[in-house]
C-alpha cells in the first residue's frame, strides 16, 4: 500500500499545506528525494498541485532511480515531476532553471555514517558545493541546506541551543564525520552568500521521526517504532537519561518550508517542537505504550558504539523560527501514535 493511500498520512500533508502561503508557480530541485524528509516534501508538493490553481514543478534526484520509481509510482506520468538518478556529488549543470533548491541529501543515521564516514563527508561537502555553484550563476535561486542540531557540539552551558551558539566537536571520533561536515557545509553556505551574494538559508533539524522512515533506518526513534510495529520489546542500549528535541515529520517539513519561503537570507533556523522534549528512556516508554510492548535494556554492539553521541541534553530553542509564524501541531504522543497507525496500515 502506498503512503498517499492512507488517510491519516494525507491529513498530515493537508495540515502542512494549510499553514503555508504559496500563490505562484515555482520550480524546485530536491536532492535526497527518497529520504525521510525528501519523500514527505515530495508528497506535499504533489498534493499542492492537485489542490491549487498554481503548480510546483519539481526535479527529484536520488542515487538510485529504481528507488525513486518504487517510492513515487504515481509521479511517473506526472508532467510536473521529473526523476533523475544523480549523485549529489556530481555537477548539477546550468541548463535547468530552479527557483529553489532544497539540499536534503545526506547519510543521516548513526549506523550509516559510522560505517561510511568518507561517503558521509563527501556527500555533505561536495553536494553543498555543487548546489552553491549552481546558485552562484543563478542569482534568483534560493538554496536551503538541511543541517543538524549536532553542529552545536559539546560543552555549551545552556538550557537550549540558540542559533548563535557553538561548542566543541571531537574530530578524533569517526562519528564526527557527520556534524563536522555539516558545520563545513554551513560555512560554505555563508561563504558563498558573502563572496558571491547567493541567497541561502539553513535549517538545523532536531530528531525527526514519522511514517516516511524506512525499515533500515537505525536512528534510536526509528528502532523503537520498528520494534513496536513488529510487536517486539523495545531494546534500550543506554540509560537514556539525556533529553532531546523531537519533531514529527509533518511539523519538520512545515518548518523547512517556513524557512524556505520566509527565512532571512544568510540565516540559520532551528527546527524542532519545544513541546516534544523528552529523555530517550521516556521516548522508549511512550513508543512501547503505543503498541503494547515492553522496554528492555541491553549492551550496544561495537558498531553501534561508534555511532553513539556522547550523553548530553540536546534541546533546540525555536524562538527565531516562531518569529516567522511557525507553530508545530503534533505532540510526541500524537506523532508516535500516527506513525505507528500509518505504518501498520502501509506495511501490511
Amino acid at each position: 500500500m502506498l503512503l498517499i493511500e492512507n488517510q491519516l498520512y494525507v491529513d498530515d500533508l493537508k495540515r502542512v499545506l494549510k499553514s503555508i502561503e504559496l500563490d505562484k508557480d515555482i520550480s524546485v530541485l530536491l536532492t535526497g528525494a527518497t529520504g525521510l524528509i525528501g519523500s514527505f516534501l515530495t508528497d506535499v508538493f504533489w498534493l499542492y498541485n492537485k489542490t491549487s490553481r498554481f503548480n510546483i514543478c519539481v526535479t527529484l534526484t536520488s542515487r538510485n532511480y529504481e528507488k525513486l520509481q518504487k517510492r513515487f509510482p504515481y509521479l511517473l506520468q506526472d508532467d510536473n515531476f521529473k526523476m533523475l538518478e544523480r549523485n549529489v556529488e556530481d555537477h548539477i549543470g546550468n541548463e535547468e532553471k530552479y527557483d529553489y533548491i532544497i539540499n536534503a541529501a545526506s547519510n543521516a543515521d548513526p549506523g550509516t555514517y559510522a560505517k561510511y564516514p568518507v561517503e558521509t563527508i563527501k556527500t555533505n561537502i561536495l553536494g553543498t558545493i555543487n548546489v552553491l555553484e549552481y546558485a552562484r550563476y543563478h542569482s534568483n535561486t534560493r538554496v536551503l541546506f538541511t543541517s543538524t542540531m549536532e553542529v552545536y557540539g559539546k560543552g555549551i552551558r545552556t538550557d537550549s541551543f540558540k542559533e548563535n551558539q557553538y561548542g566543541l566537536i571531537d574530530y578524533n571520533e569517526i562519528r564526527s564525520c557527520y556534524p563536522e561536515s555539516k558545520r563545513t557545509s554551513e560555512l560554505l553556505m555563508r561563504s558563498y552568500a558573502e563572496e558571491y551574494h547567493c541567497d541561502i538559508v539553513i535549517a538545523r533539524l532536531g530528531y525527526i521521526y514519522g511514517p516516511t522512515m524506512t525499515k533500515t533506518d537505525n536512528k534510536v526513534v526509528a528502532q523503537f517504532i520498528n520494534n513496536a510495529l513488529e510487536k517486539r520489546n523495545i531494546i534500550l542500549k543506554s540509560s537514556g537519561e539525556q533529553k532531546r528535541s523531537y519533531c514529527y515529520i509533518a511539523d519538520t517539513v512545515l518548518g523547512i518550508l517556513t524557512v524556505l519561503f520566509k527565512g532571512r537570507s544568510g540565516e540559520a533556523y532551528n527546527i524542532a517542537n519545544e513541546q516534544s522534549v523528552i529523555t530517550i528512556a521516556e521516548l522508549a516508554e511512550k513508543a512501547a505504550e503505543v503498541n503494547h510492548v515492553k522496554v528492555e535494556y541491553a549492551a550496544p554492539s561495537a558498531l553501534e558504539k561508534k555511532g553513539f553521541s556522547s550523553p548530553q541534553d540536546a534541546i533546540l530553542n525555536t524562538e527565531k523560527l516562531q518569529e516567522l509564524g511557525f507553530a508545530p501541531y503534533y505532540s510526541i504522543k500524537e506523532g508516535l501514535e500516527r506513525t505507528v497507525l500509518i505504518l501498520s496500515d502501509v506495511r501490511r
